[in-house]
């Protein structure tokens, strides 16, 4: 397939994108960062346009298939030595020191339990535990100017997130959304207040 220019190869175990990482990209296309984060890059498609406007793009996956998928998908673009690839469990596989500009993720966000292997790119669990889990590893993470774009649904648990936001000094506002039957999807623009 073919995305904003970028020639993507999807791998069967990786999560293609879909609605959501549309409504993230959206988000991204014109944004400028030094140095940005993909945390769950599944196969690329976002870190790639995101190295068409940053210094420097790390992406990680705890999925060793959305590594390789990344890096294949980068190089076909010749955007290999702007991409750092990482196989790591959110950012706790990134040397310390390191602060992005700019951080996004796509986690899974549906409210319910994984139960499968096939679920782990969507399920976050019931009190959205993996969301709450990603934003305590990655805010660190950011600048002292920097911004986390974070995709959400309706479905889950985001007055829990705003707590755990508002209770750490940061500011979570809806940058975007996208009405569907039954959710909404929201990207939401974190930032230090």
């Amino acid at each position: 397939m073919e995305v904003e220019g970028l020639r993507i190869n999807v791998s069967p175990q990786v999560y293609p994108p879909s609605e959501d990482s549309y409504l993230l990209l959206d988000a991204i296309k014109n944004l400028r960062a030094g140095k940005a984060l993909e945390v769950g890059c599944g196969c690329g498609l976002i870190s790639m346009v995101l190295a068409l406007n940053s210094v420097e793009v790390f992406a990680i996956d705890v999925s060793r298939e959305a590594c390789v998928n990344t890096l294949q998908n980068s190089k076909r673009n010749s955007l290999r030595g702007i991409i750092h690839v990482i196989n790591g469990d959110m950012a706790t596989a990134l040397r310390r020191g390191l602060r992005f500009d700019l951080i996004v993720s796509n986690p899974p966000y549906l409210p319910v339990e994984q139960s499968a292997k096939e679920d782990v790119s969507w399920a976050a669990g019931r009190d959205n535990f993996l969301s709450k889990k990603l934003l305590e590893n990655t805010l660190p993470l950011l600048s002292d100017r920097g911004v986390m774009l974070l995709v959400q649904s309706s479905l889950s648990d985001m007055g829990g997130l705003k707590r755990l936001m508002e209770k750490r000094g940061f500011k979570m506002e809806e940058a975007s959304h996208k009405e569907f039957f039954f959710e909404r999807i929201i990207v939401f623009k974190i930032s230090k207040r």
